[in-house]
C-alpha cells in the first residue's frame, strides 16, 4: 500500500484546515455516546428543511425536533409559491376553519425555509447523524430520527437546534421533548422569539397560529412525562409509541391492559369502526368498535382523543398479526386533562 504525504501534495494552509476539521470532528464524536451515533454522511438531497437524504444510508433522515412548514417541490414550484403568497392568510383561515387543531399546508414560507436549507448546506458535503436516545431510532415512515451535526466555519453546529435559532422552525416536541437538548431548543427558540426571526415575524408568510401549536405540543409532550412518572414501572401499562413496548404486548394476550399512544386514524366506512395507534410502518395498534357500541363514538370528545394521548384499557387480543381491545364502554377510552 502507497501511503500520500499531505505535506509533499497539498499546500500548508490546506493540509491545516483538514487537520482542524478532522480535530474538530473526532474531538466533538468523542463527547457523545458512541451508541448514538448513526454515522458519517454524504448529503444527497435536501428534501426541505426538515428531511434530507444521504449516501449509503438506508432511508432519508427526519431531523428531530424540527418542523418546517410544507411546501412544494415540483418543478413549478416557485410558480405555485408566488401565487400562494398573494392570497395566503385567507387561503390558510379557509382550510384552520375546518379543524380545531392547527393545520399543515404548503405555505410561502415552507418553500423560504427549503431554500434556507439548501444555501446552509451548500458548501457542507459530510455530516455526523447522531440519535436523540436508544428507545426509537427510526418513524413510523421508515424514516431514520436524527440531530445532524455539521462543521461549518470550522465550527462544529447541530442544524437541528440552529434551525430553530432562526427561526426556521419551531421547537417539535408533540411527540416529547428532546432527552439531551431540551434547554438548547427552549433557549433557541426564545432566542428566535425575542428577535422576530422567522415564523415569530409578523411580517413572515407562514403558520399564523405557532402559539397554539405550542400550547398542544408541550400538552402532549407533558402527556409523556406523565406516564413515565407514573405508569412506567406498572408492568400491565404499556407506552406503544416504543418498539419495545409494543412487543412486550405478545407476552399479556388474554389479559387486562391498560395501552397508551396516539391515535393516527379513525377508519368507519363499515362496521366494525376502527381506531388505529402506528407503532412502525408495518405495525398498527387496533381499537375496535362493534356497531352495538357505535354510540360510544358520540359520548367522547373525538377532536381531544384524536390529537393527542389516550389510554386504553381493556384485554388484549390478537386477530390477523394485529394486537387490539375491543371498546364497549366510554369509560375504556381517556386522555389525561389539561
Amino acid at each position: 500500500m502507497k501511503y500520500i504525504s499531505f505535506s509533499k501534495k497539498f499546500p500548508t494552509f490546506i493540509l491545516s484546515s483538514v487537520l482542524t476539521f478532522l480535530f474538530i470532528y473526532n474531538f466533538a464524536a468523542a463527547q457523545t455516546d458512541s451508541n448514538l451515533i448513526i454515522g458519517e454522511f454524504k448529503v444527497t438531497k435536501v428534501v426541505d428543511g426538515d428531511t434530507f437524504r444521504f449516501d449509503k444510508l438506508d432511508g432519508s433522515a427526519r431531523l428531530q425536533f424540527l418542523d418546517t412548514e410544507e411546501t412544494f417541490k415540483d418543478e413549478n414550484a416557485s410558480q405555485k409559491v408566488d401565487e400562494l403568497r398573494k392570497n395566503w392568510d385567507k387561503y390558510y383561515n379557509t382550510l384552520k376553519d375546518s379543524s380545531k387543531y392547527p393545520v399543515k399546508a404548503d405555505s410561502p414560507f415552507g418553500y423560504d425555509s427549503w431554500q434556507w436549507a439548501k444555501e446552509f448546506m451548500k458548501d457542507v458535503d459530510y455530516v455526523r447523524l447522531e440519535k436523540d436516545d436508544l428507545v426509537r431510532e427510526k418513524d413510523i415512515f421508515n424514516r431514520w430520527l436524527a440531530y445532524m451535526i455539521v462543521i461549518k466555519n470550522g465550527k462544529e453546529i447541530n442544524y437541528n437546534i440552529e434551525a430553530v435559532k432562526q427561526g426556521i422552525s419551531p421547537y417539535f416536541n408533540k411527540y416529547g421533548n428532546s432527552k439531551r437538548f431540551h434547554n438548547e431548543f427552549v433557549e433557541a427558540q426564545n432566542y428566535a422569539k425575542e428577535n422576530k426571526l422567522g415564523i415569530w415575524n409578523d411580517t413572515t408568510q407562514k403558520y399564523p397560529d405557532y402559539e397554539d401549536r405550542l400550547k398542544w405540543w408541550n400538552f402532549r409532550a407533558t402527556q409523556l412525562e406523565d406516564f413515565d412518572k407514573y405508569h412506567k414501572e406498572n408492568k400491565y401499562h404499556f407506552n406503544i409509541s416504543e418498539t419495545d413496548e409494543y412487543k412486550r404486548l405478545e407476552n399479556y394476550v388474554g389479559q387486562e391492559v391498560i395501552v397508551f399512544g396516539s391515535i393516527g386514524e379513525l377508519l368507519r366506512n363499515r362496521f366494525p369502526y376502527l381506531m388505529t395507534i402506528p407503532v412502525t410502518k408495518e405495525d398498527r395498534f387496533e381499537i375496535v368498535i362493534f356497531e352495538e357500541h357505535a354510540g360510544i363514538l358520540d359520548e367522547i370528545n373525538l377532536d381531544d382523543i384524536t390529537e393527542n394521548y389516550v389510554y386504553i384499557m381493556g384485554k388484549l387480543e390478537k386477530r390477523k398479526n394485529r394486537y387490539q381491545i375491543i371498546l364497549r364502554d366510554k369509560n375504556q377510552i381517556w386522555m389525561d386533562k389539561d
